[in-house]
């Protein structure tokens, strides 16, 4: 069994061992053609002083072009480990694609080569230039197609359009054709993409410099989608924005759909068979892909409109036999109906038909505005709530701790607040509407009377109750006591203080020079 520190350590040394797990095999053959050149006269004089001359030389030649070779393996494995996989990698936060280290390398090998030509064979290396330029004019023009594609993939790392990691869209003809993907990776002649179909799509690096193309991480990690609702002109426009905004808002959790920028619902246009609505939202597609999403989104908000008693709208035809007659087109905001959010909720399916009854007669309904407060913790109460549309959050605050801790998320036909109707406590929370809310109140009186005749009411009361409390005891977990952010913050200053003043020594400015 392996304990991690949370310190740093335990990564600090899986990283330094990866590092010599890549680097002893290239020190090992450096070192072992350093100690043959530096032992060849002891060797070829013990062991092969009766050799002919041929076997002479090929272990002196053979041992200088080892060393040449290995010393070139060895710089272009800690240029890679070091510079590229470790330095660079660490800054930019994503994995570094082939084609730089494949181009180092190349460059590390050729100036090898010709140091082996130069040293070793004792070769000019002016007339190795030149016959080498007349042979790349030739291959030059026989490759003329993979030489663009590498001088693209070269001119594409240094201008960073995207990086591996990244959603973009390769712009086609006709929009139905256009390949969404994430980049996996950056080779000579190629860009290699993802798609949400968990299929790879190989494009060229002349194709990819020629296209149009649009990175959905760039300039900000986040993207906006959009998905179109069509509802009936019976639902009031109020109404259905609630519905709608609370079905995406429920999956607001800042790792897949994020809350800043925040989701808005809008009215986008009127047709002839109902209202569309445009619920917009953005994600974070290192977490979640767009088509994940667009899933999640679509299935909430059919939920929520599923409790609500609606569904999405149908084309329809309308015959009027009389056409004197009227015929109610919009719906009445005084006459919105709740009884099927009512139905389908936990409270109402416990209780009896006398229990029904007795509980509606005596329930009012109550609106919540963005924003505001239902209650707050540690208040005193004597009224329990039904959500019947919109969303409402759950935060918990403990002294001695910064900031405040959520809860959980209110959807639509839950119930809350039973803690101050079975006993004279305060409330465990803080009630606020994330989104315009609409709610039942019920009498404690109510309750306890419906609780007196039907034990099996307050047996799933109490049980609710426990698992509230279950809750809020999981979000005091993440909560961090006062000061703490505060000396994690301190620290974090002091190190990029100490950064910055390394790299003003380092790389003095133009100013500074001058008035040196």
């Amino acid at each position: 069994m392996t304990v991690k520190r949370g310190d740093g350590t335990g990564s600090r040394a899986e990283s330094a061992y990866f590092a010599l797990a890549r680097l002893w095999i290239p020190t090992s053959i450096f070192l072992f053609f350093l100690l043959c050149i530096f032992s060849r006269d002891e060797l070829l004089a013990r062991f092969l002083g009766n050799a002919s001359m041929v076997v002479r030389q090929t272990i002196e030649y053979g041992s200088q072009i080892g060393l040449w070779l290995s010393a070139a393996f060895l710089v272009q494995r800690l240029i890679t480990v070091f510079i590229w996989d470790g330095l660079i990698s660490g800054i930019s936060g994503r994995p570094i694609p082939r084609l730089p280290k494949d181009f180092t390398g190349i460059i590390v090998f050729s100036m090898a080569g010709v140091g082996v030509l130069s040293t070793v064979f004792d070769q000019s290396v002016t007339g190795i230039w030149a016959t080498s330029g007349v042979f790349g004019i030739v291959v030059g023009i026989a490759l003329r197609n993979v030489i663009l594609d590498v001088f693209i993939g070269l001119s594409m790392h240094v201008e960073q359009p995207f990086r591996i990691g990244d959603w973009v869209m390769v712009h086609q003809n006709r929009r139905e054709t256009h390949i969404i993907g994430q980049v996996i990776e950056i080779n000579w002649r190629t860009t290699r993409l993802k798609t949400t179909a968990k299929n790879m799509v190989v494009v060229p690096n002349s194709k990819m410099g020629e296209v149009i193309l649009t990175n959905y991480m760039q300039p900000k990690p986040h993207f906006r989608l959009e998905l179109d609702f069509v509802l009936d002109y019976s639902i009031d426009p109020d109404r259905a924005i609630r519905i709608l905004e609370a079905g995406v808002r429920a999956l607001v959790d800042d790792h897949r759909i994020i809350s800043s920028p925040e989701p808005e619902v809008r009215l986008a246009e009127a047709l002839a068979d109902g209202q569309r609505y445009e619920v917009r939202y953005f994600i974070l597609p290192v977490n979640v892909t767009p088509k994940e999403s667009i899933h999640l989104v679509n299935k909430s908000v059919v939920e929520h409109l599923a409790r609500a008693g609606f569904t999405p709208s149908m084309q329809k035809e309308r015959i009027f036999v009389d056409q004197a007659s009227s015929l109610p087109l919009l719906g009445d905001k005084n006459m919105q109906n709740f009884d099927r959010v009512i139905e389908q909720s936990d409270l109402y399916r416990v209780l009896d038909e006398p229990g029904r009854r007795k509980l509606l007669a005596k329930v009012c309904l109550k609106k919540v505005w963005p924003g505001e407060a239902l209650y707050r913790q540690g208040t005193q109460g004597d009224r329990m709530f039904l959500l019947l549309e919109g969303l409402l959050s759950s935060i918990y605050t403990l002294s001695g701790y910064e900031g405040s801790a959520k809860v959980e998320q209110i959807e639509s036909g839950r119930h809350f607040g039973e803690e101050c109707v079975l006993g004279e406590n305060s409330r465990s929370s803080t009630i606020t509407a994330v989104t315009e809310c609409v709610l039942l109140e019920i009498e404690r009186q109510v309750i306890r009377d419906l609780a007196s005749e039907n034990g099996k009411l307050l047996s799933f009361l109490n049980t609710e109750m426990n698992l509230g409390h279950e809750k809020i005891l999981k979000s005091k977990w993440g909560m961090k006591k006062k000061g703490e952010s505060k000396k994690s913050d301190e620290r974090k200053e002091n190190v990029g203080r100490s950064i910055q003043t390394f790299l003003t020594d380092l790389f003095p400015s133009s100013s500074n020079k001058e008035t040196t």
